[in-house]
């Protein structure tokens, strides 16, 4: 994998309100980890608690100087450990987005 000059920033949970599934992206959690450092834990309580239990980690950023360009990388209904995924789902509000991350990972 490798990384671009994409300028990101956290996200807030509300800026992803209304996203949805775009595509896929094919990394290691490890990967992801030192692309984007730790995700979201969606099992425990609090903001990014994920009530219906289908997601367990999420990562959302906003790329900078557009706040309407929100994406999210998680996992989706997986029982492999995290560790052993490799295809995660990548969500947002714009399609585009999917050509603004194919500069720095694997998207389909």
């Amino acid at each position: 994998m490798i990384s671009a000059r994409l300028q990101i920033k956290p996200a807030t949970k509300e800026q992803t309100y209304r996203s949805g599934r775009l595509g896929t992206i094919h990394a290691s959690y490890d990967e992801l980890v030192e692309l984007f450092g730790e995700p979201h834990d969606c099992t425990k309580d609090g903001q990014w608690f994920s009530s219906d239990g289908k997601i367990r980690v999420e990562w959302a950023f906003v790329i900078k100087g557009d706040e309407g360009r929100v994406f999210t990388i998680y996992d989706y209904k997986s029982q492999w450990p995290l560790d052993k995924i490799k295809q995660w789902n990548l969500g947002g509000k714009d399609v585009k987005i999917k050509d603004s991350l194919a500069l720095m990972l694997k998207v389909e």
